[in-house]
């Protein structure tokens, strides 16, 4: 006879050490996720749980964790926990400035290169101390005048050629990847691959809405603005759509209304040929005359001059940013740098597969871990409970766990999981990384148990009830404070 998926969720708990969590707090989180699980919210889906002590890696509670369903942003966990203990939280990119030929009295008889080696951060304002863009640029402006040269012969040619030429996983929705949001990684990356698109609305709903230009000026994108104007209040409904084969972008939906200026963020489709232009435009404005026009391109490394070598924040800042404020286009930036050193190929499929080997050979149990991107953007790949609870406790034992787990936002405190949970026992206590694409809701990571044993969670609400985001935010952070309560 089958057992109800109820029972089983006491089956497992009864497998767990009587020290390790308080009895009737796991009564309560049994009480919650049958009626979460069995409510007209997930009628049509699946909601899935797994929690387990870190160090005995033994269940206290599951339920339908086998079940392989879309990990959404949870998944970065994953990737900063690969990145960090392959390379080290101390790892730090670097960006050359370069050139070839021969420089003769004031001129370059050949080219200027910018060389990256999948820096996710470079131009980026989120790091103090380091360079914006704008400033980066007038650096390499500096480097070139310091060696002498006033005239280019050449051109100014981004070399992104570090990582494979995919930018985008196959399996991302064309609706995301012309937002910020769905910026594609390149081997040159630059100002996190966004650029800003300024509308005024109308007066009425309904009315179009006035395209005032982006910024930064990009002259090779050809855009085409549709954006009306929507109710006051609504917020931001408009869809970018745009990819990285093609320079041409149309902007759809609405904006509200009653707002003087209204500006939203895309993706910049070949962030490395903007570079090349950049930097053209910075060196022009700067006196040196560049005489032909960026291309991308390549020529061996060991024959060009080094001008400049620009360095990141270190990694495990990069992976603090990534897990607080989410961003897709750091965590598939290491999931191609982890697929590049441990597997030898950058591109998303096989990447996947490095990593997926990388935490099999670390004892996880990765049946169902089906990914096809490093931030869960991707609807087709998908997760167990179990199997990513098992990677947490996993990169415990890594080296680098200290730098891991202080990357991952404090439920209640800080990052995408500041305004939850306040007033339980699980803010302030719980390492969270929360995650939701459409009709997924899902949250993971770390809590402290009252005995003081570490344990690993994920939730997944899968096809819950549409419209009720808000519903099944509030059911899981409920859960979530139960889970505090062990």
């Amino acid at each position: 006879m089958k057992l109800p998926a109820v029972f089983a969720l006491l089956l497992l708990c009864s497998s767990c050490p009587a020290q390790v969590v308080d009895s009737l707090a796991l009564s309560n989180l049994k009480d919650a996720v049958a009626e979460l699980g069995n409510s007209e919210l997930l009628r049509s889906g699946t909601l899935a749980l797994s929690v387990k002590s870190v160090r005995e890696n033994q269940p206290v509670a599951a339920f339908n964790s086998e079940k392989s369903l879309p990990s959404a942003s949870t998944l970065k966990l994953v990737s900063t926990a690969t990145v960090l203990s392959v390379f080290g939280g101390d790892y730090r990119f670097q960006t050359f400035l370069e050139s070839d030929g021969q420089v003769k009295g004031d001129s370059l008889l050949g080219n200027l290169y910018i060389r990256g080696t999948g820096d996710p951060s470079l131009g980026s304002d989120r790091f103090k101390g380091y360079l914006s863009t704008s400033a980066l640029l007038d650096r390499w402006v500096a480097a070139v005048k310091k060696a002498g040269v006033r005239v280019i012969t050449g051109r100014v040619i981004p070399d992104a050629s570090y990582f494979d030429g995919l930018t985008v996983a196959s399996t991302w929705i064309w609706g995301d990847i012309g937002n910020y949001y769905g910026a594609g990684v390149e081997g040159l990356n630059i100002n996190e691959n966004l650029y800003r698109a300024r509308f005024r609305p109308g007066a009425e709903p309904g009315d179009p809405a006035a395209f005032l230009g982006i910024e930064p000026d990009i002259p090779y994108l050809q855009l085409t603005s549709q954006v009306t104007t929507g109710e006051r209040g609504s917020g931001d409904k408009t869809i970018f759509y745009g990819n990285p084969l093609s320079n041409s972008v149309i902007f759809t939906g609405t904006i509200p209304a009653g707002v003087p200026l209204f500006t939203v963020k895309g993706s910049l489709p070949g962030a490395a040929l903007y570079a090349g232009y950049a930097l053209q435009q910075k060196l022009t404005t700067s006196g040196i005359t560049v005489l032909e026009t960026p291309k991308s391109g390549s020529v061996p490394a060991g024959t060009r001059r080094s001008l400049d070598e620009y360095q990141s924040p270190p990694l495990r800042e990069l992976c603090q940013q990534t897990n607080f404020w989410s961003i897709n286009l750091y965590a598939d930036a290491f999931l191609k740098m982890a697929g590049k050193r441990l597997g030898g190929s950058s591109d998303y499929d096989h990447a996947a597969q490095a990593v997926t080997a990388f935490w099999l050979g670390r004892n996880a149990d990765v049946r169902g871990f089906y990914i096809k991107d490093g931030s869960g953007l991707s609807p087709s790949g998908s997760v167990t409970t179990s199997s990513l609870t098992d990677i947490l406790n996993a990169a415990s034992r890594e080296k680098s766990f200290d730098d891991f787990y202080k990357s991952i936002g404090i439920l209640g405190v800080n990052g995408t999981v500041r305004n939850l949970g306040k007033g339980s026992r699980a803010a302030g206590n719980m390492r969270v990384k929360s995650g939701s694409i459409e009709g997924t809701r899902a949250y993971a990571g770390y809590v402290t148990s009252r005995s003081g044993a570490l344990l690993s969670f994920s939730v997944i609400a899968h096809k819950y009830l549409p419209g009720s985001n808000r519903l099944i935010t509030d059911e899981l952070v409920r859960m979530m404070k139960l889970i505090g309560e062990l």
